[in-house]
Formats: structure tokens, sequence, C-alpha cells
């Protein structure tokens, strides 16, 4: 059985008077540390103000564009990076080298084709002339070499079948499901890579499915990027080094190397529609025919059918 005492509730004097002190002294003790060193003696007194939480700042990403690895795509001119210095308000269009030569030569065929002033002014020449005379200079051009001849015999000449909507370096006739399988083939291409675009236009510059023009087309075919080549069989007439006939040809020599079909079906206004371009195209190079692969083996298998119909046209 438990005993209570008294004795131990008793305390000394000076323990008490220490608890005493402790209870009427309610304010906290302030630290002395090197922590607490800096911190103000007094209280702060709070308002509501101090407990509203301001959202932060989204900051959003910027995408940047980044350079490609490709050689290719870092000719581009949005991926350059900035000029130093001056910079022109309104920049000269850079004319191509294939351009310029078209142009010139458009130019000495208007100067060399006959003015009929002159014409008349040579026939009312003639006119006033003595009958010897006429007789000595029939005779002097009978006896002298025409060089057009000679050139003009030296070179191939060019089956019936061929015109200028149907030029000479084509190697297959233009049949109606050819044109068709083409057409649909450059319209499923020309939406994907839209919608390529839309959703990440640097992946998408990194990918393409197709490319339009010559020298474009010629820098895919050298680093082996093309699956198939669409010419357009109405290009213009452009003999000359470094002309349009000599890029056709060239495009030609590459495709048959690297063993890339080559097809001739739609006319340029043609490709042009097809691709909802304005300017008219000459040239399609097909990189990326995922999508469409059924089209695409149908639009082969046509190719040679169409080949073979040019070969029998031709042979005759």
């Amino acid at each position: 059985m438990a005993r209570s005492s008294d004795k131990l509730n008793i305390i000394d004097q000076n323990t008490f008077k220490n608890l005493k002190k402790g209870n009427e002294n309610t304010t906290p003790k302030i630290l002395h540390s090197a922590k607490y060193k800096n911190k103000h003696k007094n209280k702060q007194q709070c308002s509501l103000l101090d407990f509203l939480i301001v959202p932060r700042e989204q900051h959003k990403k910027v995408n940047k564009l980044k350079r490609p690895h490709t050689i290719i795509a870092r000719n581009c001119v949005t991926l350059q990076t900035k000029r130093k210095g001056k910079t022109r308000l309104h920049p000269k269009n850079r004319v191509a080298r294939l351009k310029r030569i078209i142009k010139n030569y458009r130019i000495w065929k208007q100067s060399t084709d006959e003015d009929p002033q002159w014409v008349e002014a040579l026939q009312k020449a003639f006119s006033s002339m003595s009958p010897n005379t006429l007789e000595l200079i029939t005779d002097l051009k009978n006896l002298s070499i025409n060089e057009t001849e000679l050139k003009t015999k030296s070179k191939p000449q060019a089956h019936k079948i061929h015109s200028r909507r149907f030029r000479s370096y084509c190697d297959n006739c233009t049949t109606a499901k050819l044109k068709e399988l083409s057409g649909l083939l450059l319209n499923d291409l020309e939406r994907f890579q839209k919608r390529a675009y839309a959703n990440n236009e640097i992946k998408a510059r990194a990918h393409l499915r197709l490319v339009v023009g010559f020298r474009e087309s010629l820098s895919r075919l050298r680093i082996h990027k093309v699956k198939l080549l669409l010419l357009a069989p109405d290009c213009e007439q452009c003999p000359g080094p470094g002309g349009l006939d000599e890029t056709i040809d060239e495009l030609k020599t590459v495709c048959q190397e690297q063993n890339v079909p080559y097809c001739f079906s739609l006319m340029r206004r043609e490709l042009s529609y097809s691709l909802h371009k304005r300017a008219q195209i000459s040239c399609v190079a097909i990189l990326d025919y995922d999508g469409s692969n059924e089209t695409f083996k149908q639009l082969l298998k046509e190719l040679d059918e169409a080949r073979i119909q040019y070969k029998s046209l031709t042979a005759t």
C-alpha cells in the first residue's frame, strides 16, 4: 500500500523563486548565435497581405531553330545566322545561273529573228539589181558550204512523234494512266509535307518528301536521296554549255548510274497544278514516298509499259 508523504512536495526557496520568475517572463529568449545575430529583437506585426500567395510567372519556352546536320539544309535562308554590318531594306533577287542562261538565249533568239522592215529593204535592193548580178549571187550560194547544214547532218534527227510539247529527250510515252498516277502521288506527298510543316517545321525541313527544281533535284541525286524523278516533256529549248538541254541530259545520266527511275508524264502546267503552285515546274524529285506505296508501285509498272510503247513507236 503506497504511502503519501508531504516531504516530496517540499522544494527549496531558491528554486521556488526561479520558477516564479520563469512564469512571469513569457517573452521568448533570443538565441545568441551567428545565425540569429542580425535578426531584429522587436516583434514585427504582420498583415493579411503578407499571407497572399502571388502566382509565379511561367516562362514560355522559345523553340530556337537549330542548325541541322545535313549540308543542303544549312543553305536555307531561315536557318542562316544573323549577318553583321549593313543590310539592304529591299535585297536584290539573285538570278540562278541556269535562269540567266535561258534569259540570254531568249534575247539572242529574238535578235536573230527576221525583222519585217529589213526584209522589205532587201527585196527592194534585189529588185533594183540587174539579172547578171543576181545569177552570180545564186552561183556563189551554191558553191559555198553551208555550216548549218553540216551541223544538222552531224546531229541525230528527231523522230516524227517529237514536238515542242514532247521533246526529243523523252524516253517514254505519256499515257493517261501514267499522268493520273503521277498526279495522285504528287498530291499525296504534298499533303503529307504540309501536315509535317504544321506540326514541327524543323523536323519537316530535315525529312522532306519532295523537292522542286533542277538545282535541288541534282543536289539530292548526288547524295543518293532521290527515289523517283519526274520531268516535264515540254521544257523550253536551250542548247549550249550549262543550258537546259545539258542539265536534263546530266540528270538522266546520274539517274541511270544510280538506277533511279525517271519519268516524263506531266507537262509543266500540270506539275504546278498538282503541287498547288503558280509558276510552271519542270522537275520534281521524290525523296520519300512512304504513305503512298501502292501508287508508287503502280506508277513504276505503268512506266515500264510506256517505255516499251515508246520503243515500238520509234523503231519504225
